[in-house]
C-alpha cells in the first residue's frame, strides 16, 4: 500500500468507500485469502451498515431496550422476565436461593438462544414468542428450586477484547455502545500494510452443523454476544444506561446489575461492584460440550458457596475480584436528573463528569 496514504487517511478523503473498495479492501482479500478464510473483495463491496431497532421488555414498571438481532441481547430481557417471575425480596441480596435461581434461568435463555437465534434475514426468530410474558411463565416454572440442571433444554414453541462505553448529558439523551473484535487482537490478521485488525466473530459464531440455525453461509451475519442496555421509565425517558465486555458473561452481569439497582435498590456503584457470578459454558462452539460451571467470586459468603454446592452446582471460586466483566453504568435520578455513574474496579475504566 502507498505508505502515504494510508487507511485513515483513505477514509478520510472517500468515506466508506475508501475502506470498501480499493486498495484497503484488496489487502483485506489477499490477508483472508492466504489464511483460508471465505471473505473476498466482492463480500466487502456488498456491505451495507444496517441500522435495527432495539428490542425491549419491561421489568417491575420500567422498559428495558437491549441490542437486537443478530445480538444476544434477547438473553438479558428473556431472563429479565423469567426473573419477574419471583418475588423482588427473593433477588435483592446476593444469597443462595437467588443465585440458584438467576443461574438456572439464564441457562434456558442460553438453551433459547442456541435454539432459535439467527441472522433474521436469513430464518425469522420469534422474538414475540420468546420475550413473551406467558412464555417466560412456562421457563420459570421449569426450574428446579432445589438442584442445579445438568442439561438446559430449549423451550418448544406452540473474555475476549470487547470494549463498553456509555455516555450520557444535561438534555436528557443518554448512549449505550459497545464493540469488540472478539478474542484478545481479534483473529491475529492484520490485512497487508493496512494496520487494520481482523476480527473473529465468524470463527466464534457460526456453525458448519446442519440444521444450526447459525450454520454459515454467504451473506450472512453470525450471532454474537455484543448487547447493552437501556432503561426508560413510564414516559419514555431514558434514565439509565450500562453494559459490559465479557462474552457470555454479558447477559448475566447486566442482569445481575439491573436486578441489584431495581430490586436490591443498590446506588451505582454499589450495583457495578456486588459480588459477581456466572455460568459456564455459554456459547462458545468450542465450550459447549463441557458440563455447567458456576464461577462465583468469593466475596459471598461461605454458607452461600456451601448451599450452591449442596444445590448441586459445581462452584469454583474465582477470587474475590475475579468474577469477570467490566461493567460501566449511568443513572438520572428522577426527581433531580442528577447524573450518577459508576465503573467497574475489576477493569480499568472510570466515571467522569465534564
Amino acid at each position: 500500500m502507498d505508505s502515504e496514504e494510508p487507511p485513515n487517511v483513505r477514509v478520510a478523503e472517500r468515506g466508506v468507500a475508501g475502506f470498501y473498495v480499493g486498495p484497503v479492501a484488496d489487502h483485506i482479500n489477499r490477508a483472508v485469502g492466504a489464511a483460508g478464510g471465505a471473505l473476498r473483495c466482492e463480500d466487502l463491496h456488498l456491505h451495507r451498515t444496517d441500522f435495527e431497532p432495539t428490542i425491549e421488555t419491561t421489568y417491575r414498571g420500567w422498559r428495558i431496550h437491549q441490542t437486537g438481532l443478530p445480538s444476544q441481547g434477547m438473553i438479558l430481557l428473556e431472563a429479565l422476565n423469567i426473573a419477574e417471575c419471583e418475588p423482588a425480596s427473593h433477588l435483592a441480596e446476593i444469597n443462595a436461593h437467588a443465585v440458584h435461581m438467576s443461574a438456572e434461568l439464564l441457562k434456558l435463555a442460553y438453551a433459547d438462544r442456541l435454539a432459535y437465534a439467527c441472522d433474521p434475514k436469513f430464518a425469522p426468530t420469534p422474538l414475540d414468542s420468546l420475550l413473551s410474558k406467558t412464555w417466560a411463565r412456562r421457563r420459570y416454572e421449569a426450574i428446579d428450586r432445589l438442584r442445579a440442571s445438568e442439561t438446559a433444554m430449549a423451550g418448544a414453541l406452540a473474555d475476549g477484547d470487547t470494549t463498553y462505553l456509555c455516555a450520557a448529558d444535561g438534555e436528557g439523551g443518554m448512549v449505550s455502545l459497545i464493540q469488540s473484535v472478539s478474542s484478545a487482537f481479534g483473529s491475529g490478521l492484520v490485512a497487508g500494510g493496512t494496520g487494520v485488525l481482523l476480527n473473529n466473530r465468524v470463527g466464534r459464531g457460526f456453525s458448519l452443523i446442519e440444521g444450526d440455525p447459525n450454520i454459515f453461509a454467504p451473506g450472512k451475519k453470525t450471532m454474537n454476544t455484543l448487547n447493552c442496555y437501556m432503561v426508560t421509565n413510564a414516559g419514555g425517558e431514558p434514565v439509565a444506561v450500562g453494559g459490559t465486555p465479557g462474552g457470555d458473561g454479558q447477559p448475566q452481569w447486566n442482569l445481575q446489575v439491573l436486578t441489584a439497582l431495581i430490586d436490591g435498590g443498590l446506588d451505582v456503584q454499589a450495583a457495578v461492584e456486588a459480588p459477581r457470578w456466572s455460568i459456564w459454558p455459554g456459547t462458545d462452539p468450542a465450550d459447549r460440550p463441557n458440563p455447567f460451571e458456576l464461577r462465583i467470586e468469593t466475596r459471598v459468603e461461605p454458607s452461600t458457596l456451601d448451599h450452591l454446592a449442596d444445590l448441586g452446582h459445581r462452584v469454583k471460586a474465582s477470587g474475590d475480584w475475579n468474577g469477570g466483566g467490566g461493567a460501566q453504568l449511568i443513572v438520572r435520578h428522577p426527581g433531580t436528573r442528577v447524573l450518577a455513574g459508576g465503573s467497574d474496579p475489576r477493569v480499568e475504566g472510570f466515571a467522569l463528569g465534564l
